[in-house]
């Protein structure tokens, strides 16, 4: 009897830190490779459970048998919010994503208008962060306090992707239900307590980049 995962692994086909994604593979998580993403499974001697894109950058014919292969063809939307979408629909209610670092500088961008268009009513209990060289990167929907122990003075960045009404709490420039747009204004701030808090009371979704 198969084991029912809450959580997965996207991998995509950007950089990765080795270090970074070898300590976030898991058996208990769903592993996801994601089109070109296989190409690091190779690498690294990962098998996913599953692979899914179109696979317009990888051949089909290099995938373990042992894998899942999900094609979906649509070009409506990228191949991250097509793996973002399909673990959601499995039950999953954490997921980690890696390697959406270097590569075409419109694909970068597009990984965060990805999770501009996820639904953030499908979002009240589904957890999603971006794991970078640099940051760990939480995705804050709509009325949703979020809470994070954090070591003081870290450096953490807020950007949200629509105009919002935010409130942050436990760093150096805090903010009260206070307008916020996709800007320069939250980059570049600082904890000054343990745990730091967010809400996203209109508008949203945010990201909050915290440094590692």
């Amino acid at each position: 009897m198969a084991v029912v995962k809450f959580r997965a692994l996207l991998i995509a086909a950007g950089d990765v830190d080795s270090l970074i994604l070898q300590n976030l593979v898991s058996e208990k998580k769903l592993c996801v490779a994601i089109d070109g993403g296989y190409h690091h499974c190779i690498k690294y001697e990962i098998i996913p459970d599953v692979a899914i894109g179109d696979f317009d950058s990888f051949n089909k014919s290099l995938i373990d048998e042992r894998v899942d292969i999900i094609e979906i063809k649509s070009q409506n939307e990228t191949d991250l919010v097509k793996a973002i979408n399909w673990v959601i629909s499995k039950g999953i209610k954490e997921i980690q994503i890696i390697g959406v670092e270097s590569g075409r500088s419109d694909h970068i961008l597009g990984v965060y208008a990805a999770l501009s268009e996820l639904n953030q009513e499908d979002m009240g209990d589904v957890e999603i962060e971006i794991h970078l060289n640099d940051f760990i990167v939480k995705y804050i929907p709509n009325n949703k306090p979020m809470k994070f122990s954090l070591n003081e003075n870290t450096h953490v960045s807020l950007f949200c992707l629509s105009n919002s009404i935010v409130t942050l709490k436990g760093v150096k420039w805090a903010l009260d239900k206070e307008e916020l747009n996709f800007s320069t204004r939250g980059i570049h701030n600082y904890s000054i307590k343990e745990e730091v808090e967010i809400k996203i009371h209109a508008g949203g979704p945010a990201l909050f980049f915290i440094n590692r």
